[in-house]
Order: structure tokens, then C-alpha cells, then sequence
């Protein structure tokens, strides 16, 4: 039996090896993950109109997405930014502006650091929406969300968006 011990651990250490290459996820597929969660929770449905409902629910979802003092800059929306509790309040009255409304992020650059710590996701962010008017709106604007590796989780720490049809935002 003993010289079986070597054999197998070898062939544990190869299986370990194995799905550490192809299971795991990287840091980002990670971040990726996170600006789909952060897609979903800002999406705005038709006849989702229970502010208290739709409130609760972003709350329990920038918990997840956020940090608690995370600083943004959006400049339509914003004159003095601060904490994810603002932003709750901004993301739960959406709509009261749009009837349907999402967010794509999907052609965001991400770009981790050589430490694996923090990162940056930055490019064109499109807002997709129909007002209550019926009018649809597109809008593109260049984003910049600055992400930081907390417990071993991604949150985003920094956000800022470009005015519209303006210049890049500070990163």
C-alpha cells in the first residue's frame, strides 16, 4: 500500500492542476460576472413601477456589486457624489424617467493589476430605454468603473461617466 501512496498523489495533484487550468475563473471572468449582475439590477422592466419593491431589491444587489462609500460621478445626475446609498436612490427612481431602460456594459475593457488587487473597466457604455412617452433614447457614453479585490470578492469602488457626447471621464 505504501508504495502506492507516491502514484497517488501525483494523479491527485494532476486533477487538482487540471481543473485549477480549465474550472476556475479568472479575475476577469470575475469582473465580467459583476457588470452582468450590475446590468440586471439597474435594468428597468415594463410595469415595474413599485418604487418600495424596486428599491429593496437594488439595494440587496449594490451590496453585492458595490462598496459602502463608493465615490461616482455621473454629471446629469450628481452634484455631490458619495456612498451607495445615493446610488440606490438614483437606480430605485428610474422609473419614474423610463418606462424600459437597460444598460449594456459588455464592451467594457477590463484590466487587472499585476497583483490581482484592483482593476479598471473602462469603453463605451450604451443606455437602451423608452420613456413614458413612448419616445425611445439611445445613449452612448464612455464609463470608467475602478474595481477593488475585498475578501477575496470584487467590488466596485469608483465610478464615472462622461457627459453626454463629452469627454472621457477621470478614471
Amino acid at each position: 500500500m505504501r508504495r502506492w501512496l507516491p502514484h497517488i498523489g501525483i494523479v491527485a495533484g494532476l486533477c487538482l492542476a487540471i481543473y485549477a487550468l480549465f474550472f476556475s475563473s479568472s479575475d476577469e471572468d470575475e469582473i465580467r460576472d459583476l457588470l452582468d449582475q450590475l446590468e440586471g439590477a439597474i435594468a428597468v422592466r415594463a410595469g415595474n413601477t413599485n418604487i418600495v419593491v424596486r428599491a429593496a431589491h437594488v439595494k440587496k444587489q449594490f451590496s453585492e456589486i458595490f462598496i459602502k462609500d463608493v465615490s461616482f460621478r455621473i454629471p446629469e445626475l450628481t452634484q455631490a457624489p458619495s456612498g451607495r446609498r445615493e446610488l440606490v436612490g438614483l437606480a430605485a427612481n428610474a422609473p419614474q424617467l423610463y418606462r424600459t431602460a437597460s444598460v449594456d456594459l459588455s464592451g467594457l475593457t477590463v484590466e487587472v493589476d499585476d497583483a490581482a488587487v484592483s482593476a479598471v473597466a473602462y469603453g463605451k457604455a450604451t443606455l437602451t430605454a423608452s420613456r413614458h412617452s413612448g419616445e425611445l433614447e439611445r445613449d452612448d457614453r464612455t464609463v470608467s468603473l475602478r474595481l477593488d479585490k475585498i475578501e477575496g470578492d470584487w467590488r466596485i469602488v469608483g465610478v464615472s461617466v462622461s457627459t453626454k457626447g463629452g469627454a472621457n471621464p477621470d478614471s
